[in-house]
């Protein structure tokens, strides 16, 4: 695995939900997440900058809702919903517990 694969798959949670229309992939172990970043890394071959617009949607204590939208190629490609959940040893350290696309 690539160290950028790596470093995104270290952002999930587990336990986790990936929802995509049609497919919900429950994640309960950190190298389905490590997999995933891995085989699919490929598509973003010849990205070397992006731009990301990270916008707060909602707050409770212990998790955040985030919607996220990464351009690059001068449009934007992505848009997700991503809910954040405080980690356990109580530091600042949110990780994505649920990820769905929006649009």
């Amino acid at each position: 695995m690539s160290p950028a694969s790596d470093r995104h798959a270290s952002r999930y949670a587990v336990p986790s939900l990936i929802l995509f229309p049609d497919t919900s992939i429950p994640v309960t172990d950190a190298r389905q997440t490590e997999q995933f970043f891995a085989s699919s890394w490929g598509q973003y071959e010849g990205v070397d900058a992006q731009d990301k617009d990270i916008v707060v949607m909602a707050e409770v204590p212990g998790s955040l809702w985030i919607d996220g939208t990464w351009s690059f190629g001068g449009k934007a490609r992505e848009r997700f919903c991503y809910q954040l959940v405080a980690q356990a040893d109580g530091t600042d350290d949110y990780r994505i517990a649920v990820l769905t696309p929006m649009g």
